[in-house]
């Protein structure tokens, strides 16, 4: 089987601020990543976005005064349960791949997301 990654990935709580501006309305998403590498973010939402839907984002990392800031593309958005007592709040798993991103900020990403992998083996070594 091949590995179709190309970037290593962790799972991690990122605070991300979406904004996408349609027919002249805009529209901002503030949620956290569920995971993040130099391609591309996972976060959960309350509402499914289309396919190949393009948004600016803008991450804070933690720990850094890095924010960095991209165009991201939806690659997909699957319905995954319902939260709330009601049970009418849908939650939708979003992947997006980084569209346009210049290779200083995929530099920052993939040295935080070695730097989040390297702390967590070392937590792992000294149990």
């Amino acid at each position: 089987m091949t590995q179709k990654r190309v970037y290593k990935r962790i799972d991690d709580l990122v605070e991300v601020e979406f904004v996408s501006n349609t027919s002249g309305t805009t529209t901002i998403i503030r949620t956290k990543t569920r995971d993040i590498s130099a391609g591309g973010i996972k976060v959960y939402l309350n509402h499914p976005l289309p396919k190949a839907q393009r948004m600016q984002l803008s991450i804070t990392l933690p720990h850094t005064k890095d924010i960095i800031k991209a165009e991201a593309e939806a690659v997909r958005s699957d319905l995954i349960g319902v939260v709330g007592d009601s049970g009418e709040e849908k939650l939708f798993e979003t992947r997006f791949k980084f569209a346009k991103t210049s290779p200083e900020v995929k530099n920052v990403i993939t040295r935080y997301v070695f730097e989040c992998r390297r702390k967590a083996h070392d937590v792992k070594v000294k149990s």
